[in-house]
């Protein structure tokens, strides 16, 4: 098991206590690409449905360090505040799609979705990953 599942695994014990994950080891990987402007906006999906429990985090160019950005953990969505440096962060309502306006050049890099699904099969785990590069206008 990676250490990206065991940390979300980990993180989601507690107040999953009642949910079951069948299989840990079927994680489904999902990978695309997006251009934006600086200055415009750019929407970054989290699959087709909103997730049972998702976190949105942003890994820099150059780094390894993988950021969280927002969450829907427990009391409802949530956007960490310190990431103005990339533009006005905000997930878009009843899903949870990140939404990035007055997008800046700091922006650009990996964002990843780690989305747990409450299904009447029990959980399922996907991770979607968006490269985002940003172009000057």
């Amino acid at each position: 098991m990676t250490p990206s599942i065991c940390f979300l695994l980990c993180w989601l014990a507690l107040p999953l206590q009642g949910l079951e994950i069948f299989n840990p080891e079927e994680v489904e990987y999902i990978r695309s690409n997006a251009t934006a402007t600086v200055g415009g906006s750019v929407t970054l999906g989290c699959g087709t449905v909103a997730p049972t429990i998702y976190i949105w985090g942003f890994t820099k160019p150059g780094t390894d360090n993988n950021v969280a950005v927002a969450h829907n953990y427990g009391l409802g969505p949530k956007v960490q505040a310190q990431f103005g440096s990339l533009g006005r962060i905000q997930l878009q309502e009843n899903s949870s799609a990140l939404v990035i306006e007055e997008l800046q050049k700091d922006a650009a890099g990996m964002y990843t979705c780690q989305a747990l699904f409450d299904t009447d099969e029990g959980a399922r785990i996907t991770f979607y990953f968006t490269r985002l590069e940003v172009e000057d206008n």
